[in-house]
């Protein structure tokens, strides 16, 4: 089975005593000063925007503002991004991210911040533009669709699991990606690990998933031309991006063994032909049943359990079919990682998972 993948992981950025911070007291100048000059500036396989904010391996996220002349002046970030280069499998691709957080905490340490994971901000009740938009952001956000639904993304943190197969047609690569649509409510529990909103506990295990998933897409595709939903297939912006799927639908994961385990359920559920669900958007309900149930709902278990059988089968003999194992143990306790969050708040009182994974 030969194949690509690449993740792209989103950090909240805390400090050692604990403190969350996000768009109402980060830096952006301190902080893109501080990243300046990493790694991966050169490599052709990666994406770059044109604010030459997205230059390499690292880079801040968060929300762009722009003057009514359509000038940037600066971003609301909610946190860091790494993003590995194209890696032969997950396993590289896993170690590649691990080495990278590495090199940034090193350059976040002299501003006395570290990295955390969390799937949505535990301390805000909402994120509200401040100022509104102007004319121009409105018109500019209105033709560019990647700033639709600002006020779930600037609060949410996840990973976009990115995989390549060589030799698929347009078709296939369309299949895979409507599969993954159908079939992520039954996957994403797995990754569960938003169950704070407010300073509080919230009322499930999944906050983004709740807010977020149903209002953006669970997946989507790179091809040359487009064919198909246009919310979830895209031209290619590089030529290396052709014929790649992303799964976007996951909580950020706790544990490099839990991003492994996810990883490798995407592209068993990817090669899983003997999976007939495929779909276009991404299910409210089902998606909302799980962010409040997870397990504890029964269609939502035995979908998951469905999905974790089909990666199995498509997976076996491979080096990946292993990863799955740690999301059978989780699947036979009924829990998610933010049962494991939970626990731990009533410990520590911390809402979010510290020090990046491990």
């Amino acid at each position: 089975m030969l194949y690509s993948a690449g993740f792209e992981f989103e950090y909240a950025l805390v400090t050692e005593s604990g403190i969350f911070h996000d768009f109402g007291d980060l830096d952006f100048i301190a902080l893109q000063r501080a990243l300046a000059d990493g790694s991966g500036a050169t490599d052709d396989g990666l994406v770059r925007g044109d604010l030459g904010i997205k230059s390499g391996y690292w880079y801040l996220e968060g929300d762009e503002r722009f003057d009514a002349d359509g000038t940037f002046t600066t971003m609301l970030v909610k946190g860091v991004e790494i993003r590995t280069p194209i890696c032969a499998g997950t396993t590289e691709a896993a170690d590649r991210l691990v080495e990278l957080q590495g090199d940034i905490a090193k350059r976040l340490e002299p501003l006395g911040l570290q990295l955390g994971i969390v799937g949505f901000n535990p301390v805000r009740e909402a994120y509200v533009l401040d100022p509104p938009l102007n004319e121009w952001e409105r018109q500019m956000r209105a033709e560019h669709r990647e700033y639709d639904h600002a006020e779930v993304s600037n609060l949410s943190y996840g990973p976009d699991i990115n995989l390549s197969f060589p030799g698929l047609s347009a078709e296939q690569v369309v299949e895979m990606t409507r599969r993954l649509t159908h079939y992520s409510p039954f996957m994403v529990p797995f990754s569960f690990s938003s169950p704070f909103h407010a300073g509080r506990p919230w009322r499930g295990p999944s906050k983004r998933t709740y807010e977020r998933t149903w209002r953006r897409v669970a997946a989507r595709c790179f091809i040359d031309p487009p064919m198909g939903e246009p919310t979830m297939v895209h031209e290619p912006r590089i030529p290396r991006e052709d014929g790649r799927i992303e799964f976007k639908a996951f909580d950020a994961f706790l544990t490099r063994d839990l991003l492994l385990g996810g990883a490798a359920l995407t592209l068993g559920v990817c090669l899983a032909d003997d999976l007939p669900g495929l779909a276009d958007r991404p299910s409210r309900d089902l998606h909302q049943r799980a962010a409040t149930a997870a397990f504890a709902d029964p269609e939502i278990a035995a979908g998951a359990r469905e999905v974790l059988a089909a990666a199995r089968r498509a997976l076996a003999g491979t080096p990946e079919v292993h990863h799955l194992d740690c999301l059978d143990q989780l699947l036979g306790e009924g829990r998610t990682p933010a049962d494991s969050l939970l626990d731990a708040y009533s410990r520590t009182g911390l809402m979010y998972h510290p020090e990046g994974l491990r």
